[in-house]
Order: structure tokens, then C-alpha cells, then sequence
């Protein structure tokens, strides 16, 4: 990568690490997805308990992977199952001593956005059990809460095609707010500050990752 745009980036990331730690949450920034693996293994402990839910960007660092080796339990909804059994992983990440995640959106004033269709997501960013530790890149910073939830929009399209869903937004190439039957956008969750009873701990990471 480009110096100045790796230097730019820092620059960036710093001070909404800084917005963020004025909201409330642990924040930290790295420059890279091994540096970001490497935080993500020191601060969860070997014996937790891991929620994954439907996060690109921790599949591409290899996080689960490296947390399966060392014997943390996993609990995550995608692959092969049954819509029952889907369903009770789902309540099961929730419960986890960790919620591994990703956002759609940070503002550059700290605000945390995210877009589901589903509700366990968000729900488990809102409330849950244990710590909830967000793996951020680069490329989520937005303007605003309103380029925020534009971004968040956005990341449907992508999304519709690795889950084969034939979404409004994915026929037209750009968000239609729709109504229909196969929107992924159901539900906005917006954090403005760290939520009382909850740890939050954000690694904001010095390139581009996830959608």
C-alpha cells in the first residue's frame, strides 16, 4: 500500500478511535488484519465462548479459524443446517462470552451503525451476555450519520449475492428502500454511546475490509 495512503489512513483511524473513546467505548486502531488477529487473540481468552454472527470481515481475517485451533467454542449460523437449527445458533451467539462482529458504518464522530434483516445481529450488539468486540476497516468510515446509513445500505447489494437472495436493491444495483418480501433491511441500529451494563471494545484496522 501506498505510504501516504497508509499514513493517511492512520491519521484517520486515530481520531475516530478518539471519537469513539469520548462515546464510551474501548477503541484502538491497527494498521493491518495481522495486527487486528493478533489483538483479537490477546484480548479473548483462550477458555470464552465466541459468537460469530453474518460478518464477512471476520471470516477474511481468519479469526475463527485461529479461535477454533486454540480451543475457543464457536458459535455461528452459517453453513449447512436446518432453519431450526439456524435459528438456535443464532440465540446461542448472542449468549456467547464474546460477541465477534463487524459495523457497516462508524461515523467519524463515533456512532456505530448497523443494517439487518434478521435482528439477531443487532439485538447481540445491543444486549447480550458478554463482551461485544467489533473488527472495523478502513473503508467504513463515513461523513455522517446520514453517509453512515447510506454506506450501511450499500452493503445489501453484496451481501444479497454471497447469500443468493434476489433482493430489490440487488436488481436495480443501488438502494430502493424497498418493502418487499426479500429486503435484508429491516432493522437500523444506531450506537451513539456504549450501552449501560455492556463492554465494548472496537479495532479499527488501517485498510479495507469486509463490505
Amino acid at each position: 500500500m501506498n505510504e501516504n495512503i497508509v499514513k493517511g489512513n492512520e491519521i484517520k483511524g486515530k481520531f475516530v478511535v478518539e471519537s469513539l473513546k469520548r462515546r464510551g467505548f474501548e477503541a484502538e486502531y491497527v494498521s493491518n488484519r495481522e495486527e487486528a488477529l493478533k489483538r483479537i487473540l490477546e484480548i479473548i481468552p483462550k477458555d470464552a465462548t465466541v459468537g460469530i454472527p453474518g460478518t464477512v470481515t471476520i471470516r477474511e481475517i481468519g479469526a475463527m479459524d485461529a479461535l477454533q485451533e486454540r480451543g475457543n467454542k464457536i458459535f455461528q449460523h452459517w453453513g449447512q443446517m436446518s432453519k431450526e437449527e439456524r435459528r438456535l445458533a443464532r440465540f446461542k451467539e448472542n449468549e456467547a462470552d464474546v460477541f465477534l462482529t463487524s459495523a457497516n458504518a462508524i461515523t467519524q464522530d463515533g456512532e456505530i451503525i448497523n443494517i439487518d434483516g434478521t435482528g439477531n445481529r443487532v439485538a447481540g450488539m445491543a444486549w447480550g451476555n458478554g463482551l461485544v468486540l467489533f473488527v472495523v476497516g478502513i473503508n467504513k468510515i463515513s461523513f455522517d450519520l446520514t453517509d453512515g446509513i447510506k454506506r450501511a445500505r450499500s452493503a445489501t447489494i453484496p451481501n444479497a449475492v454471497r447469500q443468493n437472495e434476489m433482493t430489490a436493491c440487488r436488481k436495480a444495483g443501488h438502494c430502493v428502500k424497498c418493502l418487499d418480501e426479500a429486503s435484508m433491511c429491516r432493522a437500523i441500529l444506531i450506537l451513539e454511546q456504549a450501552v449501560k451494563e455492556r463492554n465494548y471494545h472496537v479495532i479499527l484496522v488501517g485498510e479495507n475490509l469486509g463490505y
